[in-house]
């Protein structure tokens, strides 16, 4: 959860502080190679001590360092440039919206934090804290509780588009959120101001960076309130009615927009800002949070096929498409939205590193709740419970 707060003096010789331990446990690690981020606070700590600060400060530098050094360029070192710090669970202390984070042995920095109804939600006392994360603008604190993933007495299925997101439920329920449109119209322009800013700022890379970066945050907090909305709204209509959530599978969908694919510029620069990702991981974070089952799916067919008879249909003007057989016209997403609804269930679990869903234990295929069926793979998951963070 994100906090703002009121700017403190003495911050800024603490984040230097702490830039200077980071970049310093990284060139011990360069040097002896740690195994594992213990080996290298073994190997830092001594050096990391005569900073003064609490030490508690070493073990997260240390814990950045690793993380750099494990994810470096073979050709370059890694650097820690940007003002922030970081600290475990034990070392800082929240008391409704006054943060108490240390400096030196004993001494303490106080932050008034500024918080809305939505940020007061989380001084709750049945909720787990994990690591604060301050920079010049924020404090950035990790909250997980557990959560009992009920069994789902039908399905959602969620059709991610460029420039809407169209759901369908088992109960009847269909809607399209064209906000999404509106997200796309804000990229177009904010599009055309960094192309602008590129061509008078040619020959000053600072100004461009600085201008750069003020627009993007301008845009970023111009797009999150759209989605935010529409997917909150998502889950909750999911967890009101006991729906389980499945959506496509896009992993890899950018290969499709690469430079030789006989695509435009414009067009290929379009696709490659959608904000499928984004939308989909904000469905997955906030159902896991609520305790709402999510999976993704295959999407092949799902926008070719008629959910009622099957076979495949024939496009016609304005994203609309007619099935031959049982002489119906469908809206495209609607279409697509209704055959995710239906899908199976797969069976495979995720690969270690996908960010593509968390299916949990598999049941007995007998045992589905209505609203599933049975796929190829001869079964589904049902989730149970997890541990959510936020």
């Amino acid at each position: 959860m994100v906090f703002s707060y009121s700017s403190r003096v003495e911050l800024a010789s603490l984040f230097e502080e702490f830039r200077l331990m980071c970049n310093d446990a990284i060139r011990v690690a360069v040097q002896k190679k740690p195994a594992n981020r213990f080996e290298l606070i073994t190997a830092a700590y001594a050096i990391l001590k005569q900073y003064g600060l609490h030490s508690h400060y070493i073990l997260s530098a240390c814990e950045v360092a690793y993380s750099a050094y494990r994810n470096k360029n073979r050709k370059s070192t890694p650097y820690v440039r940007r003002a922030f710090l970081k600290l475990d669970v034990q070392s800082y202390q929240l008391n409704h919206l006054l943060l108490r984070i240390p400096t030196t042995p004993r001494t303490f920095i106080f932050l008034s934090l500024q918080g809305s109804e939505h940020h007061l939600a989380y001084d709750d006392l049945n909720l787990k804290r994990g690591s604060v994360t301050v920079t010049p603008d924020c404090a950035v604190i990790v909250f997980s509780k557990e959560v009992e993933l009920f069994r789902p007495a039908g399905s959602m299925g969620i059709d991610v588009n460029e420039r809407n997101v169209t759901a369908s439920a088992t109960d009847g329920w269909t809607r399209r959120f064209d906000e999404l449109g509106e997200a796309v119209e804000i990229k177009e322009r904010y599009k055309e101001i960094r192309a602008s800013i590129s061509r008078s700022t040619r020959g000053d890379r600072r100004v461009a960076k600085n201008l750069l970066s003020k627009y993007g945050g301008r845009e970023k907090r111009r797009t999150g309130p759209l989605l935010h909305k529409v997917t909150s709204q998502l889950v909750g209509y999911a967890r009101e009615h006991q729906l389980g959530i499945k959506m496509e599978k896009l992993k890899g969908i950018r290969k499709l927009y690469r430079r030789g694919n006989s695509q435009s510029k414009s067009f290929r620069g379009r696709m490659n800002s959608w904000v499928f990702r984004e939308t989909q991981r904000q469905i997955d974070y906030k159902s896991r949070w609520d305790g709402v089952p999510t999976w993704y799916v295959n999407p092949q067919g799902t926008s070719r096929n008629c959910p009622d008879c099957g076979p495949r249909v024939v496009p016609l003007a304005d994203r609309k498409l007619y099935c031959p057989k049982c002489d119906k016209t469908w809206d495209r997403d609607d279409l697509a939205s209704k055959n995710l609804m239906a899908c199976a269930v797969p069976q495979d679990r995720p690969s270690r590193g996908s960010d593509e869903g968390e299916p949990r234990r598999q049941e007995d295929a007998g045992n589905l709740p209505s609203g599933w069926r049975e796929g190829s793979h001869g079964g589904c998951f049902q989730p149970t419970s997890s541990q959510n963070r936020f």
